[in-house]
């Protein structure tokens, strides 16, 4: 049988697959965030609570990568938030550090995806995977790759959820997939399948620009803290606890006025919905100088792990759809990749005999 693997390393999250059982894609998701190690450090923990990571060297430099890897960051650790991207040694360290996760020596089609405004880079991409690579004291070899969109992903997944007769309904339908991630706002439009390269775009106002937009008015709020934790901002937004933690007390979230989360009073106020929604709106308005105004759109489809933040500027842009918000956003995805590719790669084997 055929090993394909799927490996989406976004802005904010890396989601890969680990092997198909039962019919389903194993998916392993955890935060894009490249730690910057030091070896002579390394251990501290004396073998108690091993982290959940990977080491590996790019350029000479060590890095962990994986679900824990914050808790081995420094200062100089961060996100793949820059314009190198691909060519990134963050990128690469999540890129090749990836693939120790896979379980296979072997992958005869790794599945990859980029943003939309990164598209021209797929053949680079592709080049760069393609071959045997010497990954710590292992050798894996990548056969073959496909690169795709983001949001195909997501369409994709979402094809498979309906059954037979939803994706045939579905291939005579005008459909938009829009991703909204971390570093990028993607979507593209379709025809069942078939993207329409001219209806499809992607700005830089993804969920790191919502971050630094709150981030800007709790550094009013917050007059002691110049340089206020973007990480405890996102945290507020995922947990949807209702507060945000900061300085060890839980202030209300998105909006605070003058009391903790325990009604005690305190010298802190701060609404956030003003900049959530100058990041949102803008992203939609984009969107929708480049779709039109939806009357030939029959489906929306909304994915990624900032779905839920970019909903409301998007249904208010078109007011007469339903949306549909994929079952799973954060790893949707990363399964529809999966799935397409063992698609395709039959695709490829059955043109191959003929």
């Amino acid at each position: 049988m055929a090993v394909i693997r799927a490996l989406e390393v976004g802005f904010g999250t890396t989601s890969l697959t680990t092997g198909y059982a039962d019919g389903e894609p194993v998916i392993k998701t955890f935060s894009s965030f490249v730690a910057q190690t030091d070896p002579n450090k390394s251990g501290l923990n004396a073998g108690l609570n091993k982290r959940d990571t990977v080491s590996i060297t790019i350029n000479g430099q060590n890095y962990e990568i994986g679900p824990d890897a914050q808790l081995a960051s420094d200062k100089s650790s961060s996100r793949v938030l820059n314009s190198s991207y691909i060519t990134s040694d963050q990128y690469q360290a999540l890129l090749f550090g990836s693939m120790l996760y896979m379980n296979a020596d072997t992958i005869d089609l790794l599945v990859l995806a980029l943003p939309v405004e990164h598209w021209s880079r797929r053949e680079q991409l592709k080049s760069l995977v393609v071959g045997k690579h010497t990954i710590k004291d292992r050798t894996i070899e990548v056969k073959n790759a496909w690169v795709i969109v983001q949001p195909l992903g997501g369409l994709l997944d979402y094809a498979d959820s309906i059954g037979q007769s939803g994706f045939d309904e579905l291939r005579e339908q005008t459909v938009l997939s829009v991703d909204p991630g971390f570093g990028t706002f993607d979507y593209v439009t379709s025809a069942g399948l078939k993207l329409n390269d001219t209806r499809s775009g992607g700005a830089d106002l993804g969920m790191s620009s919502v971050l630094s937009a709150c981030a800007k008015t709790l550094r009013t709020a917050f007059p002691n803290l110049h340089d206020f934790p973007i990480e405890k901002i996102d945290e507020a937004f995922y947990k949807n606890d209702g507060y945000i933690r900061v300085s060890g007390k839980k202030y209300p979230f998105p909006v605070c006025k003058g009391e903790t989360v325990d009604n005690k009073p305190v010298n802190i106020e701060f609404d956030l919905r003003p900049a959530i929604e100058s990041v949102t709106q803008n992203a939609v308005t984009k969107l929708k100088n480049v779709v039109g105004n939806g009357g030939d759109i029959d489906l929306i489809i909304l994915m990624g792990g900032a779905c839920n933040i970019y909903k409301e500027a998007l249904q208010s842009a078109y007011p007469d759809h339903d949306i549909v918000v994929v079952k799973n956003p954060i790893t949707s995805i990363c399964r529809g990749m999966h799935l397409g590719g063992m698609q395709y790669y039959e695709a490829l084997k059955n043109m191959n005999a003929a």
